[in-house]
């Protein structure tokens, strides 16, 4: 999965969006976390039980999880500067 997956665009099209599109997008991606979150204690339990064919997949939703993260990282900041823009 690529950030614009995530996104549906480029972070750097980011600054393009105005503060409600970005908390929509921030509710959608903390969803996102949590979905992967749960699929991935789900391929834990399967891995040590012995039924997980594909460990790899572990890896991979790890990966995933960090990239959400690193793009709710990315919009908090945005939302923030968009919020100081507006108070001024």
């Amino acid at each position: 999965m690529k950030i614009k997956d995530i996104l549906g665009y480029e972070i750097k099209e980011i600054n393009n969006q105005n503060l409600e599109q970005l908390n929509e997008k921030k509710k959608e991606l903390v969803n996102k976390l949590n979905e992967m979150q749960q699929e991935l204690l789900k391929r834990r339990i399967e891995a040590r039980m012995g039924t997980l064919k594909n460990t790899a997949s572990i890896k991979n939703t790890k990966k995933d999880i960090a990239r959400i993260l690193t793009v709710l990282s990315t919009l908090n900041k945005e939302i923030s500067k968009k919020k100081k823009e507006i108070k001024k």
